[in-house]
C-alpha cells in the first residue's frame, strides 16, 4: 500500500466520505475512487454506501451484491429522482444533447439521483446503423461524454445492447465503474433499488437472459423506447422513454421521467410522475399521480429467476 493508499484507507476509517477524502488528500473524486478500486482489487474489503444527495461513503467489508443497491434517504419520507434510458452512445441516432439537458434539469430542480434503465452503449448489433461500432470504442465514448457532476450519482441496470459487450469478451459495466465512480454498477437486466424499507426496480431485457417480473413492485423498464404505464394488482410497471432519436411507435417524443415519493414509516404510499421531453426544449409532456397498494416486501437478488 502506497503512502497515499494510507492516508486513504485512514480516511475511509474515519468515516469520511468519497468528496471529503478527496480535498484531504488533494486529488479529484474519480483519482480517489481509482485509488480505492485498486484496493479492492489487491484484496481490501470496502463497499461503498449511497446516498440520495449524492454522497458516497464506505464500510471495511466486502458487499457480494450484484443486483442491489442500498440508497440512504437523507429524509425518510421523500424520495425523488430523474430516470432515463436507452441513448444508444454509437449509434447514428444518439443525441448527448439530450442528457446535458438531463442534468441541467436534474441541477435546477436539486435532484442528485439519476435512475438509467440501460443500453447506454449501442453494443454489437443496432436498430439503424452505427457511426461507431467498435465497442470498447463506444465505451470510452461513454466514460469521456456522459456528464459528470460531483453532487449527481447514477444507478445503472444495464440492457441487452450493453450486454452484448460481454458477449465479445468486455464487461462495460465493471469497465465503466473502475473510472465513474458517478456510474453506480447495479448489473445487467436488473437492478433492486432499496430505499428504506421498501424497493423500486429497473429493468431492461436481455433476450435470452432476461429475469422474470418481480411481483409488488414499482418497476422502471427501459429497451421500448417509449413511454407507457401498466397497472395491475401485482405491479405497477413503467417504460421509460428513450433519451435518444431511437423512438419507436407513435410516440416520436425523446424524453425522461421525474418521479417523487411519499414514503411513511419506511414505505412508498404515494408518488407523482412526470413525463418530460427533451427534444427542442425542457417542458413536461405529461403527468400522473401514484398510488400503491400492493404488498411491500423487499426481494433478496437470490431469489431472482431467469425466464
Amino acid at each position: 500500500m502506497t503512502e497515499k493508499e494510507k492516508e486513504i484507507y485512514a480516511l475511509i476509517e474515519n468515516g469520511k466520505t468519497l468528496n471529503e477524502i478527496a480535498k484531504n488528500v488533494r486529488l479529484s473524486s474519480k483519482q480517489v475512487h481509482q485509488k480505492i478500486q485498486k484496493l479492492i482489487n489487491d484484496g481490501y474489503a470496502i463497499s461503498p454506501i449511497y446516498f440520495d444527495d449524492g454522497n458516497i461513503s464506505y464500510v471495511l467489508e466486502k458487499n457480494e451484491s450484484k443486483h442491489t443497491i442500498n440508497l440512504s434517504l437523507s429524509d425518510s419520507t421523500k424520495f425523488k429522482a430523474l430516470v432515463v434510458s436507452d441513448i444508444h452512445i454509437g449509434n447514428v441516432k444518439e443525441n448527448l444533447n439530450y442528457l446535458y439537458r438531463s442534468y441541467d434539469y436534474a441541477r435546477d430542480h436539486n435532484i442528485n439521483i439519476i435512475l438509467n434503465c440501460g443500453d447506454l452503449i449501442d453494443g454489437s448489433f443496432t436498430k439503424g446503423s452505427q457511426m461507431i461500432d467498435n465497442i470498447d470504442k463506444q465505451i470510452e465514448r461513454a466514460i469521456a461524454l456522459y456528464p459528470y457532476d460531483k453532487n449527481i450519482l447514477n444507478i445503472m441496470c444495464y440492457g441487452n445492447h450493453d450486454y452484448s459487450s460481454c458477449e465479445n469478451g468486455r464487461d462495460m459495466a465493471k469497465a465503466i465503474y473502475q473510472r465513474r465512480y458517478d456510474l453506480i454498477n447495479g448489473g445487467y437486466g436488473i437492478c433492486l433499488v432499496n430505499l428504506e424499507r421498501d424497493q423500486i426496480v429497473l429493468s431492461h431485457p436481455l433476450y435470452n437472459n432476461s429475469y422474470k417480473t418481480v411481483p409488488n413492485k414499482f418497476i422502471l423498464e427501459g429497451h421500448h423506447h417509449k413511454m407507457m404505464m401498466k397497472i395491475n394488482r401485482n405491479n405497477f410497471i413503467v417504460n421509460v422513454p428513450a433519451l435518444s432519436d431511437l423512438c419507436f411507435g407513435e410516440q416520436n417524443n425523446p424524453g425522461m421521467l421525474e418521479i417523487n415519493f411519499v414514503l411513511n414509516g419506511g414505505f412508498i404510499q404515494k408518488g407523482h410522475l412526470k413525463h418530460i421531453s427533451v427534444k427542442d426544449k425542457l417542458e413536461i409532456y405529461g403527468e400522473s399521480d401514484l398510488e400503491f397498494f400492493f404488498k411491500h416486501e423487499n426481494v433478496n437478488e437470490k431469489k431472482l429467476v431467469m425466464k
